[in-house]
């Protein structure tokens, strides 16, 4: 075939739309598929997650602990008694054996408790006043434990909710790679289905050889598998996001470019939320001490009752009374047990100020590591689109010269198999710089 027939052959092939010039751009998700953001994610997961309701109700729960407290070390209560005593005995009287539920005092000869330490029987029934005094201070210090306790649980579920939000993140950024996949092999699919059409008609011409067409076969075979490969690391990768978030939807959605700015301002110095954990830790542990301090403290209760103790039936209607007094008790020697206590706190202390010191030192660098790979990450990015870019004017070029004649279709399928993994590439890199950030983020907190 002469020059002039090939060159009639490409225009009326061109003009037919077989091919265009240009790339086909990225596809785009169905109209009618629902589009989700991060932010989305991330508030489903707060609310569902129980640790949210954890931190809710942790403070309730002091609160109403607080006032249990109050009641016990400072108000009076008032108590219920009823004891009933019975010593039986065997008596002997003239030569005679019995048994007595109650023995009295002029009983001589028998067998069994001695009657004047026993009074042969016990009847008694009262109601009885207590009431704490100055006892304030005990009440603070067990208020104060109570609430210390309370905010490192509140705290542990914070740092837990935190790193959940961290999970939600990564998760979110592997359903986007795995879209951005599916969006560059849509794209790579669509050059190859144009271009087969157009080398099926040009080996239809005798234009160019059947093996180039079988070639460009199976690269869309290949890049199908990709495909199927990508669709379903998606729906899998999407359903373990929806089981993070506490969702129980399966539908399959689009989901958004994540919006994930790096956080430029940190807390201050000491108020990070992952060194609150330690400052709570000490405030605990001198709580404790406290507790521990206030039994080496006079313990002085009021007290009333009135009711009844008698120690024969036979007197219970006229042993009815009343009685009132103080109760006063305090510790005189334990074995050295509270500066042994105060010892243990100390050394305590000295293990958590020394975490919260070697977090402070290291945090700074894990955060300019990071910012450090993220720079990187930016510049490696820049290269590779700008090597898209010329991957692009080479297809294009290739494109034309294969319908041409000049240029073999292995050739061509090389260049955009090279295409097909700077593309991947970028999508990587994207993902890596956007998994980066989000760590920043974490430890910037």
């Amino acid at each position: 075939m002469s020059n002039r027939s090939l060159s009639v052959t490409v225009r009326a092939l061109l003009l037919a739309g077989w091919v265009g010039l240009g790339l086909p751009v990225r596809a785009q998700a169905p109209a009618a598929s629902p589009t989700r953001d991060l932010s989305f994610y991330l508030t489903q997961a707060r609310q569902n997650s129980p640790l949210s309701a954890d931190v809710r109700n942790q403070g309730r729960a002091v609160q109403l602990e607080t006032e249990r407290l109050r009641a016990f070390y400072t108000k009076a209560n008032g108590t219920l008694v009823g004891n009933y005593t019975a010593v039986p005995v065997l008596t002997r009287d003239n030569g005679r054996t019995r048994l007595s539920y109650a023995a009295d005092a002029t009983t001589n000869n028998y067998v069994g408790y001695d009657v004047a330490l026993s009074n042969g029987a016990l009847y008694q029934g009262y109601a009885q006043l207590t009431q704490p005094l100055f006892n304030q201070k005990r009440f603070e210090a067990y208020a104060q434990q109570a609430q210390g306790l309370a905010r490192s649980q509140q705290n542990l579920s914070q740092l837990s909710l935190h790193d959940l939000e961290k999970l939600v993140g990564d998760q979110y950024i592997l359903c986007r790679q795995d879209l951005d996949q599916l969006s560059y092999v849509r794209e790579l699919l669509g050059i190859l289905d144009k271009q087969r059409l157009l080398v099926r008609k040009l080996v239809e011409a005798s234009l160019l050889k059947q093996s180039d067409y079988a070639l460009l076969s199976i690269e869309v075979e290949t890049q199908q598998l990709f495909l199927n490969t990508y669709r379903t690391a998606y729906h899998r990768d999407l359903l373990d996001l929806n089981v993070l978030c506490g969702l129980g939807d399966t539908a399959e959605v689009a989901l958004a470019p994540p919006d994930l700015p790096l956080r430029r301002t940190g807390p201050a110095p000491g108020l990070s939320g992952f060194t609150t954990r330690y400052r709570l830790d000490s405030l605990t542990l001198a709580a404790n001490q406290r507790v521990f301090e206030l039994r080496y403290k006079p313990l002085v209760n009021a007290f009333a009752n009135g009711g009844l103790e008698a120690v024969t039936l036979a007197d219970i209607p006229q042993r009815f009374g009343v009685s009132a007094g103080l109760q006063f008790s305090v510790y005189l020697f334990d074995g050295h047990q509270r500066q042994t206590s105060r010892d243990r706190a100390r050394v305590l202390l000295e293990t958590t100020r020394a975490y919260q010191q070697n977090f402070a030192t290291i945090n700074p660098v894990r955060q300019q590591r990071l910012l450090y790979e993220v720079r990187q990450l930016d510049e490696r990015q820049r290269l590779a689109r700008e090597q898209i870019a010329s991957y692009r004017q080479v297809l294009d070029s290739y494109k034309r010269e294969v319908i041409a004649g000049q240029l073999s279709v292995v050739n061509y399928v090389q260049v955009l198999k090279n295409y097909a993994a700077a593309a991947r590439d970028l999508v990587l890199l994207e993902n890596n710089r956007l998994l980066l950030i989000n760590a920043y983020n974490y430890w910037t907190w």
